[in-house]
């Protein structure tokens, strides 16, 4: 028998699995809970987000973390050190917990992504959790940008390669050229994404009534809070 869940349960999961990222503040209360969502999320959501896009915000996490360590705590013990550059173990700290952090945040969404269908969320963030419309849908459509982010950063790498640009991000400088576009593409489709909704009557349509609590949802809050409690106290 399949335990029966709301999918805003697993938006509260993915919510609430994001918060504690940032309460956790060291590599042993957040190993545990990264590895387990980050092993889950990839898994399910491959399926529906493409993979080049999930290699380019592990390519970017990785990189961004390595530069904020290596600038902003280069402390403490030497680990490693390459000619004028030198690896303490405070950069190494950061690193880690800035990693775990995005393969708990970015994790949690994908498992969610990868269960729930992004018209059945609208539904039920607004049955269950009393959103309001417009902030539900935009909830909702910001998870639908993920697939179309792949195919502007297909469409961007491949514009800079005509005009003789490295397609390997080096510098900051590299980074804010595919960020911008992307950026600008996402906010005019959102724009017009919303135009669009409102002139069918988004904010028009009536709400039924609450769906009851099933065991998937006790199963899922159930696991979040025992992710809580092992980060917290360990």
């Amino acid at each position: 028998m399949r335990a029966r869940y709301r999918e805003s349960t697993l938006f509260l999961y993915a919510l609430g699995a994001s918060l504690l990222a940032f309460v956790a503040n060291s590599v042993k209360s957040l190993i545990l809970p990264s590895l387990i969502n980050g092993i889950l999320g990839f898994a399910s959501g491959s399926k529906k987000i493409p993979q080049k896009l999930l290699a380019a915000l592990l390519v970017l996490n990785a990189w961004g973390a390595f530069i904020n360590g290596l600038y902003f705590h280069n402390v403490g013990d030497e680990i490693v050190s390459i000619q004028a550059v030198t690896i303490r173990s405070g950069a190494v700290e950061s690193f880690l917990i800035l990693t775990l952090r995005f393969f708990l945040i970015v994790g949690s969404t994908l498992l969610m992504l990868g269960l729930v269908n992004v018209r059945d969320l609208i539904r039920s963030l607004e049955r269950d959790l009393r959103v309001p419309s417009g902030i539900a849908f935009s909830i909702a459509y910001a998870f639908r940008l993920f697939p179309l982010l792949s195919k502007d950063l297909s469409e961007i790498r491949i514009a800079r390669k005509e005009r003789g640009f490295t397609s390997v991000v080096l510098s900051p400088k590299h980074l804010r050229s595919i960020l911008l576009p992307m950026l600008n593409i996402s906010y005019e489709r959102a724009v017009w994404g919303g135009i669009s909704a409102e002139l069918r009557g988004l904010r028009l349509r009536k709400v039924s009534g609450r769906k009851p609590l099933g065991l998937g949802d006790v199963i899922i809050l159930s696991a979040l809070a025992l992710q809580w409690v092992i980060s917290l106290y360990s």
